[in-house]
């Protein structure tokens, strides 16, 4: 039983990475539509909180929400090469 509760526990990191990966994102849309002067800067501090989140999270011995972190990290790097895509597309 106690065996169980810890997998919970695993697969609740597991989404925490991946939800905070996609919230960077999100962020990173509303400072673009609203503060659009900044949006480079702030890409530069998203790439690199990105790619610092799953490393930290190896190094503290939380395999799963760094596990997360790259799977979030990967969908970023889909959403983003999609909507670069799109814009250039448009040019």
């Amino acid at each position: 039983m106690v065996q169980n509760q810890g997998n919970k526990a695993n697969l609740k990191d597991l989404w925490l990475g991946i939800g905070i990966t996609l919230s960077i994102y999100v962020l990173g849309l509303l400072v673009l539509f609203v503060f659009s002067e900044a949006f480079f800067a702030y890409l530069c501090i998203a790439v690199v909180a990105l790619i610092i989140l799953p490393i930290v999270s190896f190094t503290k011995g939380k395999k799963r929400l760094g596990q997360g972190a790259l799977i979030g990290l990967g969908l970023n790097i889909l959403l983003f090469t999609a909507c670069f895509g799109i814009i250039i597309s448009g040019l």
